[in-house]
Formats: C-alpha cells, sequence, structure tokens
C-alpha cells in the first residue's frame, strides 16, 4: 500500500493517529453506479398510438326544434306584504297579521290550500342615509311572499284583487306566469316536430354531399320548456266601483330541442 493510499487523521482526544485507507475499489464501483443511474435517467422514446375513429364520430348531427302552442289552464302568481315598523318585533307581528288576511283572502277567492306556498321570508334593519352624516337606523323591514296557483283562467283577476284589497298597503304584487298544469301532451307533440325538423335537416345534407342517411345512432334532448316569463303587475287601489283587473292568459309554447347523429347508410 502506498502513502498515497494511507492519509494519516488527527489524533481525537488526544489518542493515536489512526489510519484512513481510501479504498479504490469502493470508489470504482461508485463510479459505475453513478454511470447506472445517469443512464435510466434518460427517457425512453413515447410512443402514441391513436385508435381508429369508431362509428360514432362517423355520419351526420343536426338540431332540430319543435314548438307547440297552446292555451294555459294555471297560473303562478307572486304576492305577498311587506312592512316597515320602527322595531323588530313590531314588523313582525304586522307582518303576520297582513300576509294572514292576504292568504284568507286567497282561499276565500277559491285557492286551495296545497296551491299556496311561501317562497321568502325575510328580516332586515333599514338604515337612513344623511347627506354629509353617518347612516342611522331607520327602523326593520318583513318581507313574506308567497307564489298561490291558481286553476280558473277567469278568475285569476278576481283573484289578485281580493288579496291585494286584503293586504291593504302593505301587500305587494311581484307577476304572474302561465303553465300547463299537464303538459303531456304538448311534450309529446313538440319532441315529434323537433325529431321530424332534425331528419329533414340530416337527408339534405346527406343529399348534398352525396351520401345515403344511415341510422339513427344517438338522440339528445337539450331543452324543453311549457311557461310564459312571468308578466309583471302593478297593485291598484281598490275602489267600491271598481272592476276586476283585466288579466291575458294568451298561449304558451312547450319547445323542445334534440341533437341526433345519424351513421352515413353507405
Amino acid at each position: 500500500m502506498s502513502d498515497d493510499d494511507v492519509q494519516r487523521a488527527q489524533p481525537f482526544d488526544g489518542g493515536p493517529a489512526v489510519p484512513r485507507v481510501l479504498n479504490k475499489l469502493s470508489f470504482g464501483l461508485v463510479g459505475l453506479v453513478v454511470a447506472a443511474a445517469a443512464g435510466c435517467a434518460q427517457k425512453a422514446p413515447v410512443v402514441n398510438i391513436a385508435n381508429a375513429p369508431s362509428a360514432a364520430q362517423n355520419g351526420i348531427v343536426v338540431s332540430g326544434k319543435g314548438e307547440v302552442s297552446g292555451a294555459p289552464d294555471t297560473v303562478a302568481l307572486s304576492i305577498g306584504v311587506s312592512v316597515k315598523r320602527p322595531t323588530a318585533p313590531a314588523a313582525i307581528s304586522d307582518s303576520a297579521a297582513s300576509a294572514n288576511k292576504l292568504i284568507d283572502a286567497l282561499k276565500a277567492a277559491g285557492v286551495a290550500d296545497k296551491d299556496i306556498q311561501t317562497t321568502n321570508y325575510s328580516l332586515n334593519q333599514e338604515f337612513a342615509y344623511p347627506q354629509n352624516a353617518a347612516p342611522k337606523p331607520d327602523g326593520f323591514r318583513v318581507s313574506n311572499t308567497l307564489v298561490a296557483k291558481i286553476r280558473t283562467m277567469d278568475s285569476v283577476g278576481a283573484v289578485i284583487d281580493a288579496a291585494t284589497a286584503a293586504g291593504g298597503a302593505d301587500a305587494q304584487v311581484q307577476g304572474v306566469s302561465f303553465s300547463l298544469d299537464d303538459d303531456t301532451a304538448s311534450l309529446a307533440a313538440a319532441r315529434e316536430k323537433a325529431f321530424g325538423d332534425a331528419k329533414a335537416k340530416a337527408e339534405q345534407f346527406a343529399e348534398l354531399s352525396g351520401r345515403k342517411l344511415g341510422r339513427v345512432v344517438s338522440i339528445d334532448q337539450t331543452d324543453t320548456s311549457s311557461t310564459t316569463p312571468p308578466v309583471a303587475y302593478a297593485a291598484k287601489t281598490m275602489a267600491a266601483d271598481a272592476s276586476s283587473t283585466p288579466i291575458q292568459a294568451g298561449e304558451v309554447q312547450t319547445a323542445v330541442t334534440v341533437d341526433v347523429r345519424w351513421s352515413f347508410g353507405d
């Protein structure tokens, strides 16, 4: 062993110097391991194999729309009370009294108990904002809103008048919307129209492209509706000789949209 292979270490705690042998063979093995690790770190080539397009990806995809109009048989009346008082207990108490009068009037006008549903109840403190001054408390407001379903179309105006009269100055009417209580038949007719519309388009595209239309691969119904948007209503002051509020129902549209995929038949 040469002097290069032996290093003298300094004594530990005053003990004798201990030879430290540097093993050249160990360093050689370490070098081999490092080289092997570096070789493994190199990424293997990535091969992507794309699948052949499936039959569902071929063909024609079109959207079809069908609409059916009809007279509505149900009106959803959004109505309620809004009460502001100096204290929360007073607002809660007076709101309850006005709401009960309104509900009783709806029932007396022929609205069934099962067709009256509370949709919102809130109690909030309000604030006044004087000019050049900090906001200050300005009482409490209770809002109690419900939806009443009216199933006799020629009584809608009379029901609204009776309810608003019972609610007095606290009454609020947010709007009315018309719908079909049972739209099964209308939806079936609208689906038939929507599919016919889609098929006519697909046949035209197939003819234009010189292909034949094959079988239906998939059908996706994307949208249905059988109502009209809510109509705003402004409550009026009732007078002894005031005529009933006129409400025109018009028609509601039942609409269906479908996405249909056809394969090619040739």
